[in-house]
């Protein structure tokens, strides 16, 4: 097809500017050419002499799903705690529904109807790129976890010189499958006393970990003076450095990989 244009394009100006004449000659070798019919090489030059300059062909069917579509989905994915695709889009509706029936949906009634009608491949297309976008890092910043893993002292040991109130703390996961949300176990065990102090909670978020270890603060018979999980990003964030912080508690961790720095857990 690329062929067939430049060999238009090549004999449009004298085309345009001919004897009746001599366009017909030119349909002739045009047409001999390209195998095309007579009239439908008319109408090509036709459509190339409304063009301007920089016209760019865009073959195939418009794309179904837009902008707006994928804003739509962007709100359902964020109120869906950013899953993967595969396990949004069982979902979906449910969460457009809740969204309308509590007057927080924005989006027009077209974007809605085409997100109830998105096929799971497509919304794993589109959700993998909220993933990338999240991922993308540039420049330098004092808050990645990276640097937050700088930030946090090693302990390596030895443990028999800690008073009560320092000890490790870890969490369990108790399903079979890592997918999805699941109940976990949040730890904390004593290295002093070997009080073992355990919490439940629903995921791994940096939320629900705090939450735990605020119940597991308000159960200890002694002040909490120190916490030691391992490189895990439940406990090696923001959100539970600074209460930590603001508790007086003393965050250290065990060095990646190195599971002899863990006390018993």
């Amino acid at each position: 097809m690329a062929t067939k244009n430049n060999i238009f394009k090549r004999y449009l100006n004298e085309y345009l500017s001919a004897s009746r004449k001599r366009q017909g000659e030119i349909l002739d070798h045009v047409c001999d050419v390209t195998q095309m019919h007579r009239k439908a090489a008319v109408r090509k030059f036709a459509r190339l002499q409304m063009r301007y300059d920089s016209w760019l062909d865009k073959r195939g069917r418009p794309p179904t799903y837009g902008p707006e579509v994928t804003s739509a989905l962007r709100t359902v994915w964020e109120a869906g705690n950013e899953v993967c695709g595969e396990l949004l889009h069982p979902v979906t509706n449910e969460y457009i529904d809740i969204l309308i029936r509590d007057k927080m949906w924005t989006h027009l009634p077209d974007a809605t109807a085409k997100l109830r009608q998105m096929s799971e491949g497509t919304m794993k297309r589109r959700v993998s790129l909220f993933l990338k976008a999240r991922k993308r890092r540039s420049g330098i910043s004092s808050r990645k976890p990276s640097h937050l893993k700088q930030i946090v002292p090693t302990f390596t040991g030895p443990w028999a010189d800690k008073p009560p109130g320092f000890g490790q703390i870890d969490t369990v996961m108790h399903s079979d499958t890592a997918r999805g949300d699941a109940v976990y176990t949040v730890n904390y065990i004593d290295a002093a006393s070997y009080l073992v102090i355990p919490h439940a909670q629903f995921n791994k978020g940096k939320q629900a970990t705090q939450k735990s270890m605020k119940a597991i603060q308000d159960m200890m018979p002694f002040p909490w003076l120190g916490a030691h999980p391992d490189t895990g990003s439940e406990f090696l964030n923001w959100f539970v450095k600074d209460w930590c912080d603001a508790e007086n508690i003393e965050l250290t961790r065990s060095r990646p990989g190195q599971k002899n720095d863990n006390m018993y857990v």
